[in-house]
């Protein structure tokens, strides 16, 4: 595309390629080799979604990753995804195609690059996940060469894994082009030590959205306090990905703790980080593919200032009992660049940085609007002058105020950083005190408004203001001539504005090249940098870790390798919220799992909270592991190695599957790839089909999850015969090998009279009424059709739903209507 101005060049890029996801090629003229061809034209990039860099409409508090993926011989894939703009790197290896459906869905990739003839059908769980990310589908060939891909030694991943890098390097070389050598990304992070949560899991805990697809109530929504980008990007990993290592998860508690105890601390944390640190990052990695600008280097050294703030902060508390061996850790793994920032600092001077970008920004705002307008020419552009007005020669002063000649070089290097430029601007500024003793020494002698000038067409010429033909000075040669000025060529001025003209540029140069100078010194420190950028995101999440807890009432769970849950309290933050702004209070349950028990079975009605009551012991495990505090009076959590859910399940047409079918894949996934340290929240399986085969399939699923697997399970169902089927009715031998896996626990509905009051509160027992006609009612069912539902439901219960006679239910109920 072409005819737009090149400030404009993000738009179309969000609308083609953010939006559409689309391919585009920016294509740049060169300066040509050869002597009879002014310029050549070649593609320095192809832009895909996954492949952006430092567009300004990237999501600053979302990584936009690219992600390849991998198929060897024997059926194990190797994922490796890169994040360009910030270089944060992972990989892993997984041995199924639901795994990596899973991967998918947490890493939530903008791109998928595959192998070119590796082509997924629309049914298998790679593609669903892909089109459930929306993420664009790329095919390319595998590379050949065995070279070491993204500077990561092949010894540091698994054989599927180097193959995976090595198919997103030939990728990116075949976009990034002139940018690929340049590239740089850390060391893999592998996600052995994290907790494991399924595509639907995910989904039913609302961590990165709500069921409406909306960020408003979703768990990362509610709990950023973040005051940085790259701290906001951290809390979705950690929040998507929990560790399950036991000493990181109580560094990072006891750090969180540290900082709620001092909130004056934190404040002055979170001051810091949001006046003077950006999104480092990203900064750093336009750096180092050679794409920044000057402003970049003062938000480094921005940074710099920022990080050895922020020690100096710290350093006054580890003398003090808050301060704590995990905050002494921290200190020395960050390490002070002050020599780096003095020299950005003293090099670069914002003032003129300052001043360039707001005449550019005006610039910009004014085209912009001429351009939507369609006004925008050349000649419509009003560059700023400054207008001198005419002078009569009585008021001309022979001589002019200061000594040098023409206007001050506005330099982005300070010269008293650099002697060679320091050097330069002393001769530029020798030769302007002699043109202005030049143009003096005119006026003196003709006196009259004599100017030295440069003009295009013209050259170095001097001004007369006036057109009369008196005698001049041998040394001035006629250049032009109008009714009202003259222009002449003088021999001397010539020579000056040649000297200055050469000066100028050399100027230039020289700031160019200490400028590159400095962006090498940067890319030099750019580990160091980095890991500073790591740390101080961590300290981001942490202290928003603690600012959360302080504004929603969190406490801190202890955390250890028993097989227990045990919550007092619990609440969920989500719904708790969404109270609050109704003016109502959120009911607290105690959950107390895997000592006694490891499975509950829970029955009660519609809107009982059971739902509810299954996803905030979840979430709260989730936060657990992540670090976070927790919405409970106390918690205790047993390391949970993976979550897994079947709530909320609903038709998939697209893939030709029924209610009851995703209903069944979800629960298959579950008994086979949980394990004993597993917790499973499973709400009303079976209730897709017919009811005796769903409470068969309900009673099975929950005998495999307590006696095969003993993993811990919420299990929520409305079909009470559960209880009996396992001993809960004294009427019925008790099943011995269930008995001391299951507890049971209800909700309940209070009616009274017309009034329906849901107390939410989950207690020891059975609900055998699910109150199902009194929702329905709620809901504005007819009344015409409640009567007929409420005599229909008697009859079934006079007589037995297991054996309904349907001619003796329209004789009894229908013909009676």
């Amino acid at each position: 595309m072409a005819g737009f101005p090149i400030h404009q060049l993000d738009k179309y890029l969000k609308v083609l390629v953010q939006e559409h996801g689309n391919l585009v090629a920016i294509c740049e003229e060169f300066k040509a080799e050869a002597k009879n061809v002014p310029f050549q034209r070649r593609v320095t990039r192809v832009v895909s979604p996954g492949t952006l860099i430092d567009e300004r409409f990237l999501d600053p508090f979302h990584n936009n990753f690219i992600l390849a993926i991998f198929e060897s011989e024997g059926g194990t894939f190797g994922l490796a995804w890169l994040d360009v703009s910030t270089a944060d790197f992972q990989t892993t290896e997984s041995s199924d195609p639901k795994t990596v459906r899973d991967e998918i869905t947490r890493i939530a990739p903008r791109e998928v690059v595959l192998v070119h003839d590796n082509i997924y059908p629309p049914d298998h769980p790679i593609a669903e996940a892909i089109s459930r990310t929306q993420a664009l589908i790329s095919h390319t060939p595998m590379p050949e060469q065995t070279s070491e891909s993204l500077g990561i030694e092949k010894t540091s991943v698994s054989a599927a894994e180097h193959s995976a890098i090595r198919l997103l390097t030939g990728y990116l070389s075949t976009r990034l082009l002139e940018h690929m050598p340049d590239m740089h990304v850390d060391t893999p992070q592998h996600s052995e030590t994290t907790m494991h949560m399924d595509a639907a899991t995910l989904t039913a805990l609302e961590i990165r959205e709500t069921n409406e697809r909306s960020t408003r109530g979703s768990l990362i929504k509610i709990l950023r306090r973040t005051v940085t980008q790259g701290g906001a990007r951290l809390l979705v990993h950690w929040l998507t990905s929990p560790s399950t290592s036991i000493p990181l998860i109580q560094a990072r508690q006891s750090m969180v703790d540290l900082f709620l105890k001092n909130s004056f601390l934190r404040q002055d944390i979170r001051m810091i980080m949001h006046t003077s640190i950006g999104d480092i990052l990203r900064t750093l990695q336009r750096v180092s593919l050679r794409r920044n600008d000057v402003q970049d280097l003062l938000k480094i050294r921005d940074f710099i200032r920022a990080t050895d703030q922020i020690l100096d902060r710290l350093e006054r508390e580890t003398s003090a009992p808050i301060g704590g061996l995990e905050l002494q850790e921290w200190m020395r793994r960050c390490t002070s660049l002050d020599e780096l920032g003095d020299r950005l600092g003293n090099a670069i001077d914002e003032r003129v940085m300052q001043k360039r970008l707001e005449q550019q920004a005006a610039l910009i705002k004014q085209f912009d609007s001429m351009y939507d307008t369609g006004e925008a020419t050349t000649e419509s552009i009003d560059v700023p002058k400054v207008r001198k007005q005419r002078r009569s020669s009585v008021s001309i002063p022979l001589l002019l105020e200061g000594p040098l000649w023409g206007d001050d070089i506005e330099h982005l290097v300070r010269p008293d950083s650099s002697p060679m430029l320091q050097n330069l601007t002393d001769q530029y500024n020798g030769y302007r005190v002699k043109a202005r003793i030049l143009e003096n020494s005119l006026r003196e002698r003709h006196g009259e408004y004599v100017t030295l000038k440069f003009l295009l067409g013209q050259g170095y010429i001097v001004h007369f203001s006036s057109p009369r033909g008196d005698e001049l000075d041998e040394n001035l040669t006629l250049a032009y001539k109008t009714k009202t000025t003259r222009t002449f060529y003088h021999p001397e001025w010539s020579k000056i504005g040649m000297k200055l003209q050469k000066l100028k540029e050399g100027i230039s140069d020289c700031e160019s090249r200490l400028l590159d100078t400095l962006r090498l010194e940067v890319l030099a420190h750019s580990d160091k940098l980095r890991r500073n950028a790591r740390l101080l995101d961590q300290l981001d999440v942490l202290q928003s870790f603690a600012q959360a807890a302080e504004e929603l009432s969190l406490v801190r769970p202890v955390i250890d390798n028993s097989s227990q849950l045990d919550i007092c309290d619990g609440r969920h933050l989500g719904v708790e919220l969404g109270l609050m702004e109704q003016e109502r209070l959120f009911t607290k349950n105690h959950l107390k799992l895997g000592q006694d028990a490891r499975l509950h079975l829970i029955t009660g009605p519609n809107m009982g909270g059971k739902s509810t009551f299954l996803r905030q012991n979840a979430i709260i495990a989730v936060l657990a592991q992540a670090g976070s505090f927790v919405p409970a009076e106390a918690a205790r959590i047993g390391i949970v190695d993976a979550i897994f859910s079947r709530v909320g399940a609903k038709d998939d047409l697209f893939h030709n599957r029924s209610t009851f079918m995703v209903e069944m894949s979800e629960t298959a996934d579950i008994l086979q790839r949980a394990t004993s340290r597993s917790f499973v929240i499973a709400d009303e399986i079976g209730r897709g089909t017919n009811t005796s085969v769903g409470l068969a399939v309900a009673f099975s699923v929950l005998h495999s999850l307590a006696i095969r697997t003993q993993c811990r399970t919420l299990f929520a169902t409305h079909y009470y015969e559960l209880a009996d089927m396992l001993g809960f009715d004294q009427d019925q031998p008790p099943s011995q090998a269930l008995s001391d896996q299951v507890a049971f626990f209800c909700t309940r509905l209070e009616k009274h009279g017309d009034v329906l009051w849901f107390s939410h509160r989950v207690r020891p027992g059975v609900n055998r009424d699910s109150h199902g006609l009194d929702i329905a009612r709620l809901a504005g069912m007819p009344k015409d059709t409640m009567e007929l539902a409420a005599k229909t439901h008697a009859w079934i219960v006079q007589h037995g739903r297991a054996n309904i006679d349907t001619r003796g239910l329209v004789q009894d109920v229908l013909v009676s209507q």
